[in-house]
């Protein structure tokens, strides 16, 4: 082989290897700030002047599995309910379209793209399993916050998906 040929394959490989290590990396973004916000949701539930008793606790941050598929886990509890409820949603991050926001923070997807599985447990354990196009991130305490949907819009972007934002209403 010419020292040139294998030092253009060896230089494209340090890029395409560069590329993917940078996409990579966005999606850690992503979910960093996902469960950045899921956090302080949680700290300031108890707080928040329109507190109406649902509580949230995370029993799986927010990640991205090898399929590509975002995923968390939640627990939540309710006087409107006995016992409590584990929620379970998934997306695959190609098929989210907009972002939106009404009293909580929505990801809209593709009809029948978002799983959720809910499992109610009270005295006896009932689950549930649907699907749609509504991927709820359980973030609506904080007001006027019209900036954190342009930051994942622009977060989404850099991970190599395009999102729009449509509606942001408190």
């Amino acid at each position: 082989m010419r020292p040139t040929l294998f030092i253009k394959k060896i230089l494209i490989s340090i890029l395409v290897l560069g590329c993917w290590n940078l996409y990579l990396a966005q999606e850690k973004a992503l979910i960093k700030l996902l469960n950045r916000e899921l956090k302080k949701e949680i700290k300031n539930q108890l707080k928040s002047p329109n507190f109406n008793g649902d509580t949230i606790s995370i029993i799986k941050e927010f990640t991205i599995d090898h399929k590509n598929n975002l995923t968390f886990q939640i627990k939540k509890t309710s006087p409107y309910f006995s016992g409590y409820q584990i929620i379970k949603q998934e997306v695959p991050l190609t098929k989210i379209r907009y972002i939106g926001k009404d009293i909580q923070i929505i990801l809209e997807a593709e009809p029948n793209t978002v799983i959720t599985t809910t499992t109610t447990v009270d005295q006896t354990r009932k689950q549930q399993t649907i699907t749609g196009s509504l991927f709820f991130l359980y973030l609506s305490n904080e007001k006027e916050n019209e900036d954190l949907g342009h930051t994942l819009q622009k977060t989404f972007e850099k991970a190599g998906y395009i999102v729009g934002k449509e509606y942001w209403y408190d």
